[in-house]
């Protein structure tokens, strides 16, 4: 009986720590493109509860990339379909953000109650998209370092997975002409030259 009661106990801690397993995930809008396309990679947020503890309050991370293959152009804060999560009462949010060679550190603190963000924050949303332009030919790779991420109340929030993604960028594929317009090309240049022959007689 004893045996039966400490593997249920074991059963249901192991569910309820797996119940929060909080991922981010970094989603490009594309993940082939040609030199000089611009691409938007999303920082998203996964396995916080919807409407219930624990809600996000605090981030600070850096996004990483190569910047050999790619120029940071700008950063959007908030997730364009559900607005920003960090500012649910519209009192705005502390953000802030600056750049290195190859990273980008992003900031932001809510300014919102602890109960309102655990009563009205989504279970998952984007914190963040950085748009940058591609450069150069090759393989590119963008990966998260957090170096603080925290609940509601500035608890420390564990997080189980960061997922980055790759983007490979090529060269512009320039069309070859067809051989009718060659052929067009020709006749006309041949036309032109005989015109001229003419107007010279």
């Amino acid at each position: 009986m004893k045996k039966l009661f400490a593997g249920l106990l074991a059963l249901g801690l192991s569910l309820s720590l797996n119940a929060h397993a909080i991922s981010i995930d970094l989603i490009a809008n594309q993940t082939a493109v040609n030199v000089g396309d611009n691409i938007e990679v999303q920082v998203r947020i996964s396995g916080l509860s919807d409407a219930s503890a624990p809600a996000l309050g605090v981030y600070d991370v850096n996004f990483n990339y190569d910047a050999s293959l790619f120029n940071f152009s700008s950063i959007l804060w908030g997730d364009s379909t559900l607005g920003n999560q960090l500012d649910l009462n519209g009192f705005g949010s502390l953000q802030d953000s600056s750049s290195g060679l190859d990273w980008l550190s992003a900031l932001e603190i809510s300014f919102d109650d602890a109960l309102d963000l655990e009563l009205l924050q989504a279970g998952e949303f984007t914190l963040f998209s950085v748009l940058l332009n591609a450069v150069a030919i090759g393989s590119g790779n963008f990966s998260l370092t957090v170096n603080t991420i925290g609940d509601a109340y500035g608890n420390d929030l564990s997080i189980d997975t960061i997922t980055g993604t790759t983007v490979n960028v090529a060269s512009i594929s320039v069309p070859e002409p067809s051989s009718l317009l060659l052929l067009l090309g020709m006749l006309a240049v041949i036309a032109l030259r005989a015109k001229m022959s003419q107007s010279q007689k």
